[in-house]
Formats: structure tokens, C-alpha cells, sequence
């Protein structure tokens, strides 16, 4: 059942439709339950915030909409179509997506790194510490102009003024 006859929504009105999700880590004789049944619609054009305490699952949740990790059971809508699904830009340049994790590669140049986004300059990553690098991965998510900005934790690790700012 998709989700769009699940939530009776046209999916062109919605940016993210989740369906009874569910994620489990680990094998089947142990394994736990990140996910669990989790249904969640957010129309395009809305700001929409995942809160909750640390280690219940907000991370994984939105690495399976940025198609990043697959579900176990569920169904996950971007955009209109499932990540992954052939002729969709999701993982791609549908969806900026900044990880909760610093996604800079130790070994390039913060303009190698940005090479197919646009140039930004020619400092290096050892040049740059935690708030600037937020700043350069966040870069690298809106440069695109994507329909879909996924932001997890964007301004951990970041001082007061900068997280203003952002």
C-alpha cells in the first residue's frame, strides 16, 4: 500500500511520507529495534523538526529518508518515489543532506572536496576545526538548491554566535 493511499494525500503535496518504518541492527537472534512503526508525513514547503532523546532512533530515521540506510519493513516516500528508485535524484541532488557526523574527507582539499558543488576555497580540512566544518558541510547541502534540505544536528559542536548564524 503506498503512502499516499495509506495517508488519502496526493504525494506531489508531501516532501517525506513514512509508512509503518521499521529498522532493527544486529542479526535475528539479537538484534535491536531502532524503528518501530513509525508513520510520518511533511508537506513540502514546511520546516519540520525530529525531536527526542538521544539514541532513539532520529539518526537512523533520517538516513533512511536521505536513502542513505534501507529499512527493515516500511516504506519511505521522497519527493514522490522510494530512494534509490531508478530516475530519482534521492540520494542525490533532490535532497541536501547534511549528516550529524562531519562529512568531510580527511585527505582532500575543501575545494576537491566541493568540486561538483562550486568552488568555495582553498583551505584544507586540517586548516578548519568543528563549527567551520559544520559551516562547510552545510555549504555543501544547500549548494545544490535541493526541493528537500535534510539538516541532522546542525549545530552541534558549534559556538553561540556561529549557531546564530546558521
Amino acid at each position: 500500500m503506498l503512502c499516499s493511499i495509506f495517508f488519502k494525500s496526493d504525494l506531489t503535496d508531501l516532501a517525506v511520507c513514512v509508512k509503518n518504518a521499521w529498522k532493527n541492527y544486529g542479526h535475528w537472534w539479537k538484534s535491536i529495534t531502532v524503528l518501530h512503526d513509525i508513520n510520518i508525513t511533511v508537506p513540502t514547503g514546511i520546516i519540520y523538526g525530529l525531536l527526542g532523546p538521544s539514541g532513539c532512533g532520529k539518526t537512523t530515521l533520517l538516513r533512511c529518508i536521505a536513502g542513505r540506510l534501507e529499512l527493515n519493513r516500511g516504506e519511505v516516500i521522497v519527493l514522490g518515489k522510494r530512494p534509490g528508485s531508478h530516475g530519482h535524484e534521492v540520494p542525490g541532488r533532490s535532497v541536501g543532506y547534511m549528516p550529524q557526523e562531519t562529512a568531510l574527507y580527511k585527505n582532500f582539499s575543501i575545494s576537491e572536496m566541493l568540486h561538483h558543488f562550486g568552488p568555495l576555497h582553498n583551505m584544507s580540512r586540517k586548516d578548519i576545526f568543528g563549527g567551520q566544518q559544520r559551516c562547510v558541510s552545510l555549504a555543501c547541502a544547500l549548494l545544490q538548491q535541493p526541493q528537500l534540505l535534510i539538516l541532522d544536528e546542525p549545530t552541534v559542536g558549534v559556538d553561540p554566535l556561529l549557531r546564530e548564524k546558521i
